[in-house]
C-alpha cells in the first residue's frame, strides 16, 4: 500500500480542473483504496483555497 499527496491553490474553476486532471492522470493505472481531501481558505478576499488530496493506492 502506498500514499500519494497532491496539494495546490485553487482560485478559479480552471484550477479545479487542473487538480482533477492531476488526480485522474495519477490514478488511471492504480488500484485506489481511498481518496480523502481537505480544503481551507487561504485568502477570503480573493477567494483562494488551499486543497490537499491524499490517495491511498496499490500499483496494478
Amino acid at each position: 500500500m502506498k500514499v500519494k499527496i497532491l496539494k495546490g491553490l485553487m482560485t478559479k474553476a480552471r484550477d479545479t480542473n487542473n487538480i482533477e486532471n492531476q488526480i485522474n492522470d495519477f490514478i488511471k493505472s492504480k488500484k485506489v483504496i481511498d481518496i480523502k481531501h481537505s480544503m481551507c481558505v487561504a485568502n477570503e478576499t480573493t477567494h483562494m483555497y488551499f486543497i490537499v488530496v491524499t490517495i491511498l493506492y496499490e500499483d496494478e
